[in-house]
């Protein structure tokens, strides 16, 4: 019988000018409905803190949308906060490439 994973965390380094330091930034965490509430995104959590720390990191950061008030409630839990001081800025594929022309 194959199993289908319950979930996935996806990281990568990034690098704060302010503190000299590398930090991770989790770019998606995913918990399937059907095993949501059973403690696996805590476990996720607790995983990359302790990668973080291994790597020296002094930050762990993410995004979350503002209307994900089940997601943000879990993550006031674990106490992180919102940094409100900051805004997230994109650029479409249509306005990279006018970008990029010049």
């Amino acid at each position: 019988m194959r199993r289908a994973p319950a979930g996935i965390a996806l990281f990568f380094h990034n690098f704060s000018t302010f503190t000299g330091k590398p930090g991770l930034y989790l770019e998606d965490i995913f918990v399937a409905p059907e095993f949501r509430s059973l403690g696996i995104g805590l476990a996720f959590f607790h995983e990359l803190a302790r990668i973080a720390l291994a790597r020296d990191c002094t930050r762990l950061e993410w995004s979350v949308l503002d209307w994900n008030e089940r997601a943000i409630q879990f993550y006031r839990r674990l106490g992180a906060e919102p940094m409100t001081d900051w805004t997230v800025q994109r650029l479409t594929w249509e306005k990279i490439e006018e970008l990029a022309a010049g």
